[in-house]
């Protein structure tokens, strides 16, 4: 009769659990930007070297030694703005990303995902200046496999 009463304990206990109580590890997460990068000579994606990636209002190094030819990185989503330097050769241009944060609510376990649209006036701030310019190209953030910004230099 235990026994039963124990099989019948964990039946129920299991049926009691919604679905949604576990975030299953791989579940949607908040996209970030993809930023590409174009040799303005050859006008062609090119690999880059960067010997720094940081945030501004935040003071977190993203990387201190960068190589290839895409970069993804977060957006705040408390902010409209999100900025990071980006040194090549010690040189520093500031990226400031304007954008527009829109919440999604998964469900109870995993919470919210946040998704973006990229303002027009995504800007940067030339110290020296190893940007040449940028061009938006997709600015909603939807996924991460479209390129959002591309950086020419």
């Amino acid at each position: 009769m235990i026994k039963h009463l124990h099989f019948l304990v964990l039946i129920l206990f299991f049926l009691s659990c919604e679905k949604d109580d576990i975030c299953i590890e791989g579940s949607e997460n908040t996209n970030r930007v993809t930023i590409g990068f174009i040799d303005n000579e050859s006008e062609n994606l090119k690999r880059i070297n960067l010997s720094l990636i940081k945030g501004v209002d935040n003071d977190s190094i993203i990387s201190e030694e960068f190589s290839g030819a895409e970069l993804k990185l977060p957006l705040m989503v408390n902010s409209n703005q999100t900025k990071y330097i980006l040194e090549q050769n010690e040189i520093r241009d500031t990226l400031i990303i304007s954008h527009q944060t829109k919440h999604l609510y998964l469900n109870r376990s995993c919470g919210f995902k946040s998704n973006f649209l990229i303002k027009s006036d995504t800007e940067i701030i030339k110290e020296s200046g190893w940007i040449r310019e940028i061009s938006i190209v997709q600015d909603s953030i939807f996924n991460e496999e479209k390129t959002n910004i591309f950086i020419h230099y």
